[in-house]
């Protein structure tokens, strides 16, 4: 090529390069530049150029966005991690998650809702699809044992770890002297109460009656004073709740060790007390599901509502009034039963167990522990967690933890020997005889009874 073509190509190269940066200042001003500046013979090469500027940023740019975005892990290549952890706190439990899949050095973990406590067990025991990683309650950990399904955790444990958990919370997921799950969250049972409504009733009151039928009488003032508000919602869906309720009633334990009892004089006058007040006063309204009752309590139009602590920022943070959480009349002499969840491998390959357990490690650690605590209100179970100097701090502006974190000290966490999945059902459909049929309670306790003695 001559050096006259040479000049007239760099030239017009040069000429194009300007009409570009003429185009993103001037817009519709590139086409008049570009016939002013380039000769014709150029023009095809002007538009083979502006063609493939356009094309290459087509490509270009959806990949530079993309790689922004972390892709979210597949099956074939995440831990699954079955839970049950519900909508008031799984918000919490998917940005743990988030935050630990944000390390580069591990396998990323993928949370599965499995739906409620009984629907997971299930699916666990059907080997329905596959997880890495379960959390469950406590009382399920002996079955899944005994089916060899989850890893015994002894050889990936530490004295850092053990000696800072309490030793009754590891006693609830040790079998035969081995140790299958790791402790994760415990729950007990306690009363929110709307201290607005209280205030309109004339009974306000910082602390719990001593006996239900004072909270009774607190129900009667409210149905008075408070015409349109639901006064009291003691519910009875679940085992839990039945014998959260009934242990504070009658000051008895029940359902601990190898032998579930129901039925006693104790749990059919507790029985025969919620019915009185749902049919006979009106305190608590009839056949009402625990959503409902939470909706109708955070809505402002319930007094005093039963429900486990690990509820505790969900309703405090949905509710526009005043609120206090009572212990549970009674709570001192009985001593509550304390609910548990822990965290279990499921057996593997060692890679996958290895890298579970490392997950397990890192979500019960100190960090996460002092956020599952404030961000969910389930009381704290490590030593350093609940030792804490920015935790009592904490606890000073927020006095409402402290009742399930001094309940849970004095507590007895529950974990049955017997059959619970099956016990359990047996007590839910006694339950809805008593609750929503109107069945006399001693028949339908007795009848419970006398089915849960034929399980042995």
């Amino acid at each position: 090529m001559s050096n006259h073509c040479c000049r007239r190509l760099s030239t017009a190269g040069f000429d194009l390069m300007r009409v570009s940066m003429k185009a993103s200042k001037t817009g519709t001003s590139v086409q008049i530049a570009a016939n002013r500046t380039l000769p014709r013979r150029f023009s095809n090469l002007r538009c083979a150029c502006f063609f493939l500027f356009f094309a290459a940023m087509w490509i270009v740019i959806p990949g530079v966005l993309a790689a922004g975005k972390k892709k979210p892990p597949s099956d074939e290549e995440a831990l699954i991690f079955w839970h049950s952890v519900g909508t008031e706190n799984k918000e919490t439990l998917t940005d743990l998650i988030e935050s630990y899949n944000a390390q580069k050095d591990s396998i990323p973990v993928k949370g599965v809702f499995q739906g409620r406590e009984n629907d997971l067990y299930l699916k666990i025991l059907s080997q329905e699809g596959s997880a890495d990683i379960v959390e469950l309650p406590v009382q399920y950990l002996q079955p899944l044992q005994k089916k060899g399904y989850i890893r015994r955790l002894d050889t990936f444990l530490d004295q850092r770890l053990t000696g800072d958990i309490e030793p009754k919370f590891w006693d609830s997921v040790r079998i035969e002297g081995g140790t299958f799950a790791v402790p994760f969250y415990y729950s007990v049972h306690t009363l929110y109460v709307n201290q607005h409504i209280l205030r309109i009733a004339g009974a306000r009151m910082t602390t719990g009656p001593e006996t239900w039928e004072e909270l009774f009488s607190i129900g009667m003032k409210i149905k008075e004073n408070a015409p349109g508000r639901a006064p009291l919602f003691i519910p009875m869906e679940n085992a839990s709740d039945f014998i959260a309720f009934v242990e504070s009633y009658t000051g008895e334990t029940l359902m601990r060790g190898d032998r579930a009892v129901v039925y006693s004089k104790g749990s059919v006058q507790a029985m025969r007390f919620l019915q009185r007040a749902v049919y006979t006063e009106g305190l608590m309204p009839p056949r009402l599901s625990t959503d409902e009752g939470v909706g109708l309590f955070l809505a402002g139009d319930l007094g005093i509502m039963l429900r486990p602590s690990t509820m505790l920022v969900y309703i405090e943070s949905n509710l526009p009034y005043d609120m206090n959480v009572w212990h549970l009349p009674s709570w001192e002499t009985v001593g509550p039963s304390v609910f548990g969840k822990c965290l279990a491998v499921v057996r593997s390959n060692q890679k996958k167990e290895r890298e579970a357990f490392r997950f397990i490690e890192w979500l019960v650690g100190y960090e996460r522990a002092i956020n599952w605590h404030t961000h969910t209100g389930s009381p704290a179970i490590r030593s350093t967690v609940k030792e804490s100097l920015d935790l009592l701090i904490f606890y000073e502006d927020n006095p409402n933890y402290m009742t399930s974190t001094v309940e849970i000290e004095s507590g007895t966490v529950f974990r049955p020997s017997y059959d619970y999945f099956a016990v359990s059902g047996i007590i839910e459909h006694a339950l809805e005889s008593i609750m929503v049929n109107v069945e006399d309670p001693d028949a339908a306790l007795k009848k419970a009874q006398e089915a849960i003695d034929a399980l042995r």
